[in-house]
């Protein structure tokens, strides 16, 4: 069964994104080489930390809790948690495999 994850990066210049993927470590990694594959937003906002990660059964679940964060500013605030490294997360996930 493939899980889903919805996340929050903190930037260097205190901005959060928020975004969703099925694989963590392989999109972590493409919003740090901010090449074409990378969020528009992250290239111009360099990432640090991952603050906030979910995991979802589904991807449609995924999508559903991405947009409530995203357009809710409040909700957005209670998410985020502690600072973790983003370099960090992809060691981490990628010890998994």
């Amino acid at each position: 069964m493939i899980m889903h994850f919805v996340y929050i990066i903190e930037t260097t210049d205190g901005t959060y994104y928020t975004g969703m993927t099925n694989d963590i470590a392989r999109r972590f990694q493409e919003h740090l080489s901010g090449n074409s594959k990378s969020a528009a937003y992250l290239k111009m906002h360099k990432p640090a930390y991952v603050v906030y990660m979910s995991e979802c059964k589904t991807r449609r679940e995924a999508m559903h809790l991405e947009q409530q964060i995203k357009k809710d500013y409040k909700l957005k605030m209670e998410c985020i948690g502690p600072r973790r490294d983003i370099r960090e997360v992809i060691d981490s996930e990628l010890s998994y495999r």
